[in-house]
């Protein structure tokens, strides 16, 4: 950056002020590469969107353009941050992350371009400037569009050229039952990252049980509990824990306040066991995380999934009828459906791919659905309802 300066002020070279904007996005985005995930995804979000609004500041400074923010919007979000994840994803040889973003960044320009085709084509927000451009590139963005779409219907991306078996590497995350040792919350061992809590929390004899998990970022396991236990679990960075009854709890990462989240402390680190002896009701939401939940054990009636930029891998449980009702931004949702397990499963991806494992889960006459054939008679079977923006489904 000094050199920058020097230069500038020895050749002269005129900086507009929205070089003021560029440059601390620019540092962000080289400050993503040095913090370890999912922090370094999350800097290269807020890096991307700040360049993008100093570039485009720079573009109306420069042509005096500044109505063109009725469209141009689009290049900062989700332009911006997919420009951000597609570069540290790149950077960084995360393909997930940069295909992710490659989505996000394809999204921005989409909308950007037919924001300034109706914007300046159709209403004229700029007078007459745009004027002879907007009639070639009408004709010539429609085009485009239309040929991205039908490419994108027979080519898919190559995380579809993948295996269910393929796509599930070995993760230092197997899960260990019975991570508590005694009734409540106590207090564990302190790290580089902050506090870790033992959270133990018994039946107590309910019939049946609710849980809801509010977590933030880091990185949270789910598996079965230690006999006679509704939780238990090691949790680093804290917990919240709120009883609402018998068999019923809310577990929620601490804060502090809005910005609780600071440099020195490294993200959440949760490895939470449920009960497995009960039916269960699983409300489970997260932001920017890396999630892996073993249910296969579980008699997880009702299971309720919402995420921001995050990856979810979920085994689901085994034996009984499960409904699943996923929900996504920007992210990756895996479901593995137990062998002798039928399913039926909708999804509703605004942008993304949804891949399902068709030899088991075929089409439905109508094409609204992919069900097994005996779902309606299988007394172990799942519902699955997916929906979401940018993100990718893989069910097998």
């Amino acid at each position: 950056m000094g050199a920058g300066a020097l230069a500038v002020r020895e050749t002269g070279l005129e900086i507009g002020w929205p070089a003021w904007v560029i440059v601390p996005g620019l540092v962000l985005l080289l400050a993503a590469l040095v913090v370890p995930e999912p922090g370094g995804s999350g800097l290269a979000v807020v890096g991307g969107i700040v360049t993008a609004v100093g570039a485009v500041l720079a573009v109306q400074d420069a042509t005096g353009t500044y109505a063109s923010w009725a469209y141009a919007w689009a290049l900062v979000a989700p332009g911006g941050v997919g420009a951000g994840l597609l570069l540290y994803g790149t950077l960084t040889r995360r393909g997930d992350i940069a295909w992710g973003g490659l989505a996000s960044l394809l999204a921005g320009i989409v909308l950007f371009l037919v924001g300034f085709l109706f914007f300046e084509g159709v209403l004229q927000l700029d007078g007459s400037r745009f004027g002879n451009l907007t009639d070639v590139a009408v004709p010539i963005v429609i085009m485009g569009i239309g040929a991205v779409i039908v490419v994108g219907a027979f080519v898919p991306g190559p995380w579809r050229r993948r295996s269910w078996a393929a796509s599930q590497a070995p993760r230092p995350t197997a899960w260990a039952p019975g991570g508590g040792t005694g009734p409540g919350v106590q207090a564990g061992r302190s790290g580089a990252g902050g506090s870790s809590q033992l959270l133990d929390l018994p039946l107590d004899g309910a019939g049946d049980a609710e849980i809801r998990i509010s977590f933030g970022a880091g990185t949270l396991v789910v598996g079965p509990a230690a006999s006679g236990r509704l939780v238990d679990g090691s949790f680093e960075g804290g917990v919240d824990a709120t009883p609402a009854g018998p068999g019923r709890v809310r577990l929620a990462t601490p804060h502090s306040g809005p910005w609780s989240w600071s440099w020195g402390r490294a993200p959440f680190a949760w490895r939470v066991g449920l009960t497995a002896e009960v039916p269960l009701r699983l409300e489970l939401e997260t932001g920017a995380s890396d999630n892996e939940l073993d249910l296969g054990s579980l008699r997880v009636t009702d299971l309720r999934l919402r995420t921001g930029a995050a990856q979810s891998r979920v085994t689901l449980p085994a034996i009984g009828v499960t409904r699943v009702d996923a929900e996504s931004g920007a992210a990756q949702l895996r479901f593995r459906v137990p062998a002798g397990v039928a399913a039926r499963i909708t999804s509703a991806m605004a942008i993304g791919t949804t891949d399902v494992d068709t030899a088991r889960f075929p089409r439905t006459p109508d094409g609204s659905a992919w069900a097994s054939a005996d779902f309606g008679s299988n007394p172990n079977r799942v519902e699955i309802a997916v929906r979401g923006g940018v993100g990718q489904v893989t069910i097998g």
